[in-house]
């Protein structure tokens, strides 16, 4: 399996996977953050800001709720996109830029403690299919490992950077697309994508680096 420029034997993901799925009740992210109520509809809601949490994502709470509520009228409105539709495997560029521009909130309104790896886990859960997840761990992956799809360039803005990676995820989403389809399915309930599937192969590659 390949995330960036980072590789695991289908055998060993797929260990990872029931790991982090099945084995460790009350443990992992899953299925607290899959399946998180959160609000009902396609739009962020209040409640949705609080699903960061349960990916461990910062150590600033409450900074970060009412950072993220500063960006959600700008995240709803750019969410209403008809181009944000679909899943990320097939999606073609009038979606990628769709998705360049939604996380383009962070630059358009910029608040403290509030990154694309932070603003990424609200959005997943809106539109599980299409809008990836981000960490430390996948920015490894795809711009820090040896062969990394998406090395780092100083003069490249923030919006081609995530152009950039979303091609490069695309790609190791719809050329494996069955290998990651078998490790969705593993999950007992809630169902998670093969892009959640990704992620958490990835994650797991970026956190055994050394």
């Amino acid at each position: 399996m390949k995330v960036g420029g980072a590789t695991v034997g289908l055998d060993d993901a797929k260990v990872w996977a029931r790991t982090y799925l099945v084995e460790r009740p009350q443990t992992s992210a899953y299925p607290a953050y899959d399946g998180y109520p959160g609000s009902p509809g396609d739009s962020v809601e209040p409640q949705d800001l609080l699903a960061v949490s349960l990916l461990n994502v910062s150590n600033n709470p409450i900074p970060v709720y009412y950072g993220l509520e500063r960006l959600m009228a700008s995240m709803n409105e750019r969410l209403m996109d008809p181009s944000i539709a679909g899943d990320l495997a097939t999606a073609d560029e009038k979606t990628l830029e769709a998705i360049v521009r939604l996380f383009g909130v962070l630059e358009s309104t910029p608040v403290k403690y509030v990154r694309l790896t932070t603003l990424s886990k609200v959005l997943h859960r809106k539109r599980p299919d299409l809008l990836p997840l981000f960490d430390d761990n996948i920015r490894f992956c795809y711009s820090e490992c040896e062969g990394a799809p998406v090395p780092y360039e100083d003069d490249r803005s923030h919006a081609d950077y995530r152009r950039a990676w979303l091609i490069a995820l695309q790609r190791d989403l719809a050329t494996q697309l069955p290998y990651w389809e078998e490790i969705a399915a593993m999950a007992p309930g809630p169902k998670i994508t093969p892009l959640r599937a990704l992620d958490i192969i990835g994650w797991e590659l970026g956190n055994r680096r050394n």
